[in-house]
């Protein structure tokens, strides 16, 4: 009997190491979804494609694994006023092991018309954020906590560019280790879309994030729609060098491969080499994971490059 205990104790700590980054770093999962979800790092661009959309994503570490490491998303936006004003929402339910987290957020922005070619968006968001919380003693809660984030968003048929700051607020946390892990990273954003031929679009995207005691991290990637119906992308981002509770950094690929279904459904399916969280963890096991997308767009006024 104390021997079982005692395995019961092991396995819970073990999987709580395992788990650790994951926990902490549950905003990084929406985060890291902006090329199909700009919304997820940018305020402003809610309401920027002037009709209501719907994403939804699916993340899983291992498909052939039950009961794996798993998260789910869902983004809805909007425009109201003549496409002056943009409404959103967004939702995070991320769990994995014993640790349940969400997220839940809405915005507003306001797009200005600053000539016949360029439009200049303002936008805010606010919501709750749960997070796993552990005193590495024999307690462990959830905690609740504010969520507010701003942002500006310029673009034209051809270009954009976006800085962000979607987590402003500061919070306390006392002696909890999660007080090194809560983020409040700075987004710059740029991206654009080419035509390389009557039926080939090249749509290319870089970032830049900052963020206190991190080093600098670069994205760049691209997706090339073939006659708007079939979308292949690839992007590597590097960098993100942390502080002395994780690694070095973290370099991956994510590849992409986007099917438009009629004019209102798109389904996609992105491969990540490694994940995002591992910034805080010295994990060596499984590296990649694996995420599924529906868009569904009611009434689209075009081709949706973003």
């Amino acid at each position: 009997m104390i021997k079982h205990c005692h395995l019961k104790k092991l396995l819970f700590v073990s999987l709580f190491f395992l788990t650790y980054d994951y926990s902490f770093g549950q905003r990084e999962v929406l985060f890291e979804q902006y090329v199909q979800n700009p919304m997820a790092i940018n305020p402003a661009f809610t309401g920027a494609r002037e009709t209501f959309n719907m994403t939804a994503m699916f993340r899983r570490k291992w498909f052939n694994i039950q009961n794996s490491p798993s998260s789910q998303t869902f983004a809805a936006d909007g425009s109201f006023g003549n496409g002056k004003f943009g409404a959103g929402f967004q939702a995070l339910n991320d769990q994995t092991s014993y640790f349940t987290t969400t997220a839940l957020s809405a915005s507003f922005a306001y797009h200005l018309g600053i000539s016949d070619v360029w439009k200049l968006s303002f936008g805010g968001q606010g919501g709750i954020n749960v997070l796993p919380v552990s005193d590495f003693s024999s307690r462990s809660y959830n905690r609740a906590l504010g969520s507010f984030g701003v942002g500006a968003w310029l673009r034209s048929e051809q270009f954009y560019f976006g800085v962000s700051k979607p987590e402003v607020l500061s919070h306390s946390f006392g002696d909890q280790v999660i007080g090194a892990f809560y983020r409040r990273p700075l987004y710059i954003m740029t991206g654009g879309s080419y035509d390389l031929a009557e039926d080939i679009m090249l749509l290319p995207h870089a970032l830049v994030v900052q963020e206190k005691d991190h080093k600098l991290r670069l994205d760049l990637g691209a997706r090339v729609w073939f006659s708007e119906k079939v979308g292949i992308g690839a992007s590597y981002r590097m960098g993100g060098g942390a502080n002395a509770f994780s690694n070095s950094g973290i370099n991956f690929l994510q590849i992409s491969g986007e099917v438009q279904v009629g004019k209102n459904v798109r389904l996609g399916y992105f491969y990540n080499s490694k994940q995002v969280e591992q910034i805080f963890t010295t994990y060596t096991g499984p590296q990649g994971v694996h995420e599924l997308m529906l868009k569904f767009v009611p009434n689209p006024n075009g081709f949706q490059k973003y």
